[in-house]
Order: structure tokens, then sequence, then C-alpha cells
């Protein structure tokens, strides 16, 4: 049997349609504006010299960032994000530029708004990099092996370490700094992302020309190479390895390395 429709007087249905629109919008408005989630993943550098500003690779002090999302995945534009240190001896101010009055260790930094917190990040405590020493030969021969082969065709590291003069408690490195790598093949450099013929690798078969210094202050690069790309029995690949502080090199950089390219 059919139940025939109940009709609503003309009044209460547009409250009710009313009631139904003030709801949505209320909904979609808390959405957009609403913090569902909060990224705070990179930061400027990997370290902050102590007593220093936080900094970027250019030298430039640099404020503290993270992006806050809402149920959508959009990010949220002005959404008010403070910046918490969980220890001591560092100073974040009102426009999110961080100073570290900390010698040595990590900061433990997280990004808070009123509703949701970061995971932990950690920032290094460096000491000033004052020197830039060569670990292993500025001058090495590849010789590579025809068919290719990943774990032979590739040269022995290239070396450096940071020292530091500031050696308050024994400290005699600058861990947690970038140094910059920068391969030439054929009189050219070789573009990030091009694998044809000769580029840099870390561990492994990471494909990048920075690395980032170990507590002893030492970072390297390997040079592999492609030999279907190689087309001259002798040929050699030049590596430059940059340290900066403040935008200025480091005494003893850039570092030129040589690597003589040789069939086997």
């Amino acid at each position: 049997m059919r139940i025939p429709a109940r009709l609503l007087p003309i009044g209460a249905l547009v409250a009710a349609v009313a009631t139904v629109a003030s709801v949505s919008c209320t909904e979609i408005n808390a959405a957009s504006d609403h913090v569902s989630s909060l990224s705070f993943d990179t930061l400027p550098y990997p370290s902050v010299v102590a007593g220093d500003s936080l900094r970027d690779s250019l030298g430039r002090a640099a404020p503290l960032r993270a992006v806050a999302f809402n149920s959508a995945g959009d990010a949220i534009a002005g959404a008010d994000i403070q910046y918490i240190s969980l220890d001591t001896g560092v100073t974040i101010d009102g426009n999110d530029f961080l100073i570290s009055q900390r010698r040595s260790g990590a900061i433990r930094l997280v990004a808070s708004t009123s509703v949701i917190q970061s995971a932990i990040k950690s920032l290094l405590v460096a000491r000033r990099p004052d020197s830039v020493v060569v670990v292993g030969k500025l001058r090495d021969t590849l010789r590579y092996v025809v068919p290719d082969n990943a774990a032979s065709n590739v040269s022995a590291a290239l070396g450096v370490r940071i020292t530091t003069r500031d050696t308050t408690e024994a400290v005699t490195a600058t861990q947690g700094w970038l140094v910059s790598y920068q391969a030439f093949f054929g009189g050219k450099a070789v573009a990030a992302g091009d694998t044809s013929a000769a580029f840099l690798v870390g561990d492994g078969t990471q494909r990048t020309g920075l690395d980032t210094t170990s507590s002893d202050g030492s970072a390297s690069r390997r040079v592999r190479v492609r030999p279907v790309a190689i087309t001259t029995a002798l040929d050699s690949v030049v590596v430059i390895a940059t340290v900066k502080y403040r935008g200025a090199a480091v005494r003893g950089s850039p570092v030129r390395f040589v690597i003589l390219v040789r069939p086997k």
C-alpha cells in the first residue's frame, strides 16, 4: 500500500531548508579553516652554529616554517603556527627565527596550533666551520669495465673533512654541515638528473651531489661512469666540492678532484 507524501506548511519548509543550509555552510567553513594536519618536515639547514641564528644554504638567517592542512588536504594560508623548543638554551623570536645558545647536541622542535602539534623535528648544533681538509686523493684513476657494472665502475670516495677552531669540550669537527659536489665531464657541468655518462653517487646508488657531514666532520661522494657514453680511451671527470658559511667559502674550499677515466 502506497503511503501518501506528507506536506509541510510553507513556513516550516522554509525554516527546514534554512536550517540545512546553515548547517552545511558551517561545516564547509569549519573544514576549510580547521587544521587537520601539520607538516613540519624540513628545516632551512640541517644544523645551527653554536651562538648563531639558524641560516639557509645561502647563509641568510631563515625562519622556521611548517604548513597546516585542512581535512580536504588544502594548505591553510595564514594559519597561526607557533614553534616550540623542547630543549633549553634556544630562543625563537616572534618572527620564528631561531638562535641557539647551546654548544652541542641537538635541539628538539615542534610546530603547534591551538588544535594539533607536529612530530618532533631535530636540529643539530654545530661548531663554526673554519677549514676544509682533503681526505684521500685529489687525483685518482677509475678503470672501468665493459659491459657496465655498477659496483665496479665507480671511483674511490672523494672525501673532505670540516674542522673548527671552536674546540670547547674537545670538539674538533663540524657536524651536520652541507658539502656541495659538482661534477664536470667533457668540459661541461653535469646537470642534476643526467646519468648518461658520468655522475655523482652517495651511499649505494643514491644519486646526489649533496652530502651532510657526520659527527667527525667528514663528507664524500663518488663518481659513477657509464662506458657506453665514453668515446675516447683517455678521459677525465672533474669534481668541485664547496663548503660555505654565511654565504662565503670556508678556508680550503673549493676543493678540486680529478678522476682519470680509463678502460680496464
